[in-house]
C-alpha cells in the first residue's frame, strides 16, 4: 500500500533514468554509452512540448478502481461477514500511463528513447518500491493494447502534436486507508465503591 501515487509514476521513471547509461541499445548501435540523456517527466506532453532537446514522459491520464479487488470486498458481506467500514478498507486501483517521447528534429532518438523504455518495461513487469520505503508496495506494469481512434482522442485531450506514444497499466495499486478508531475498553464488568468499606460488581 502507499500514500501518494506519484511514487508509483517516480519509481517507474527510476527503472529508466537508472538503467540508461547501461541499456543494451547503446552496445547494439557500437557505442561505449548513450549518445543523448532525454529529460525524464511525470508532466503531460503539452506541458513539455517547447522544452529543447530529447524528452521521455511517462503521463498518468486516468486512474479507476480495480475491478477484481472491489468483487472481493463486496463477496464477504453477501456471505454476511462482519467487514470493516469502507472508509477502513484498501483503496485499489489501476493506474494508466502515456508513454511518449518527442525531440524537435530528431526522429532517432525519439525512437530511441521509446525503445530503451519499453525493452526495460517488459523485462521489468513487477515493479517494487524502494527498500526504505514505508509502506512498501508492488505493482505489475502491463503494456496496453488502445485503437488508432483511442489514442487520437488520448492526443486530442493533451493538445500536444500527434507523437509516438504506448500505454501502460500499473495495477494493483492499493492506497493507504484511514486508520480505524482503537477498541474502547471493556466494560462488560464494573466495580463501583459504594463506601469506604463495601464495592459492588455491575454486569
Amino acid at each position: 500500500m502507499l500514500y501518494d501515487l506519484s511514487g508509483v509514476t517516480d519509481a517507474l521513471l527510476g527503472v529508466v533514468s537508472t538503467a540508461w547509461p547501461t541499456a543494451a541499445l547503446w552496445t547494439e548501435l557500437g557505442l561505449t554509452g548513450p549518445s543523448f540523456t532525454p529529460t525524464y517527466t511525470g508532466l503531460a506532453p503539452d506541458a513539455i512540448r517547447d522544452a529543447s532537446g530529447a524528452q521521455l514522459s511517462l503521463f498518468m491520464y486516468h486512474v479507476e478502481l480495480n475491478n477484481a479487488q472491489e468483487a472481493m470486498f463486496w463477496e464477504p458481506q453477501m456471505e454476511g461477514a462482519a467487514l470493516a467500514p469502507t472508509s477502513y478498507m484498501p483503496l485499489a486501483l489501476n493506474l494508466y500511463y502515456l508513454l511518449s517521447a518527442y525531440c524537435e528534429g530528431n526522429y532517432a532518438e525519439e525512437q530511441q528513447a521509446m525503445s530503451i523504455a519499453m525493452r526495460l518495461f517488459h523485462a521489468t513487469p513487477i515493479i517494487s518500491s524502494d527498500t526504505t520505503a514505508t509502506p512498501a508496495w508492488q505493482v505489475n506494469l502491463t503494456m496496453e493494447r488502445r485503437s488508432y481512434d483511442e489514442l487520437s482522442l488520448l492526443w486530442q485531450a493533451t493538445t500536444a502534436p500527434l507523437r509516438l506514444g504506448v500505454v501502460y497499466r500499473a495495477a494493483v495499486v492499493f492506497v493507504t486507508p484511514e486508520t480505524p478508531p482503537s477498541a474502547p475498553p471493556d466494560v462488560s464488568t464494573v466495580t463501583v465503591q459504594v463506601n469506604s468499606t463495601d464495592t459492588v460488581t455491575v454486569t
